[in-house]
């Protein structure tokens, strides 16, 4: 009986496993306004593409007459967090149901009140 249990659990382990290493399919839009030191907001669309590259627009609200200041590059995925591979320092999203949210440089969850979540687009 004991030897049933301990099969039973470690094939409930093995499931778990698998299910937490399931791909995550992100592609697609997602778009929000992330906070602004010196304007009145950071509008983002971020478009990730089926062949693992991306293309992030920013507008920075009341400041560069709606300028877009457009990003783009490759991203890999690694243990649920979207890594956008940039010149400078990468960023990093945690992958949500539906959002993608900007983490800090450390690949932590960004400790404040304030938006930083961009919502996938249907």
């Amino acid at each position: 009986m004991k030897y049933i249990i301990k099969v039973v659990a470690v094939v409930c382990i093995l499931f778990l496993a698998c299910k937490n290493n399931a791909p995550v399919d992100v592609t697609g839009v997602y778009v929000g306004e992330f906070p602004c030191a010196d304007c009145v907001g950071i509008d983002n669309k971020m478009t990730l593409n089926t062949d693992s590259t991306f293309v992030l627009e920013s507008v920075y609200k009341g400041k560069g007459e709606g300028n877009v200041f457009k990003k783009t590059g490759n991203y890999s995925i690694e243990n649920g967090i979207v890594i956008l591979a940039l010149e400078t320092s990468p960023f990093k999203y945690a992958i949500g149901d539906n959002y993608i949210e900007l983490l800090d440089i450390d690949g932590h969850k960004i400790e404040s009140e304030l938006n930083y979540k961009l919502i996938k687009q249907e």
